[in-house]
């Protein structure tokens, strides 16, 4: 994989690209992570797709910005950066907010991408396809109080890199999950601030500024835009029966979708522990495509 910088929509991305003659596959990441996430799937999909691996604007090495964090925005980004690239159409697999910018990007790009996979974007928050129980005022209450918690809860800075790894490993070995993808994802995404100090380089202010959009997004409004093949990655057997209903529904207003259920899939952690399911359902759908 090449390192490559990219300037796009008047900010500095960070890519990987392995330059492959085949189709491309643009990876986007969750939200808090970065381009390094996707090292474990990689060798599923190298040999035969052209992989670009993107760290979305203020995560990872890219560019730190104070704004822009809208899903329509970030989709602007993967646009301008695929005109940098000479890239006319590709297929994008998002996990989370990768998925939500995937899903602006087959809404209002449609001739920009081939197929859309989604681990993650699978219901909003509240409306008719949202999760929410309560009454819309109950939510926006929700809503302000989660803002509040994030502004006013301290950013946390570290004497060194391997101070700030060190406690994303005691965070992650409580659940058993630490191991050498995630490591080198939370090295990848440290940022070192202008005093010398170092945090996580999603932080607190993009965090804020996301959420406060994320909390309003309705998804349907997406989907029922979206014209190409579409893979929606679930957990089998979830017993969220309104998760299920609010995906289902989402599935149906696209015009060629299709849910693939994982075992024991973990969203988003598993592309760190065993994306082998996820990984082959994505191959079996890409290869229906492209036959």
């Amino acid at each position: 994989m090449h390192e490559k910088r990219v300037k796009t929509n008047q900010i500095e991305l960070q890519i990987q690209d392995n330059e492959h003659k085949g189709e491309a596959i643009i990876f986007l990441h969750f939200s808090g992570a970065n381009l390094m996430m996707w090292q474990r799937a990689i060798p599923y999909f190298q040999d035969l797709y052209r992989l670009i691996l993107v760290d979305l604007r203020g995560h990872g090495k890219s560019q730190q910005a104070e704004s822009g964090y809208h899903m329509d925005e970030m989709a602007r980004d993967i646009v301008g950066m695929m005109a940098h690239l000479g890239i006319d159409r590709a297929h994008i697999v998002g996990s989370s907010l990768g998925a939500e910018v995937g899903l602006s990007m087959a809404a209002n790009y449609p001739d920009k991408v081939i197929s859309l996979v989604c681990d993650g974007a699978l219901n909003s928050e509240y409306g008719p396809y949202g999760t929410w129980e309560g009454s819309e005022d109950d939510f926006e209450a929700h809503v302000a109080e989660q803002l509040e918690k994030i502004r006013s809860t301290p950013e946390a800075f570290f004497p060194s890199a391997e101070a700030f790894v060190a406690s994303r490993q005691a965070l992650f070995e409580q659940y058993d999950w630490w191991n050498e993808y995630l490591a080198a994802t939370e090295q990848h995404g440290v940022y070192q601030t202008e005093d010398g100090q170092y945090r996580k380089a999603f932080g607190r202010q993009a965090t804020a500024v996301y959420m406060a959009n994320y909390y309003h997004y309705r998804f349907e409004d997406y989907y029922a835009k979206v014209t190409c093949p579409l893979l929606m990655l679930a957990e089998k057997d979830s017993e969220d029966e309104r998760e299920k209903a609010a995906m289902q529904g989402l599935k149906e207003l696209a015009a060629q979708g299709e849910i693939a259920e994982i075992d024991e899939w973990a969203h988003p952690y598993m592309w760190f522990l065993n994306p082998e399911g996820a990984c082959q359902a994505i191959l079996k759908f890409l290869g229906s495509i492209t036959a």
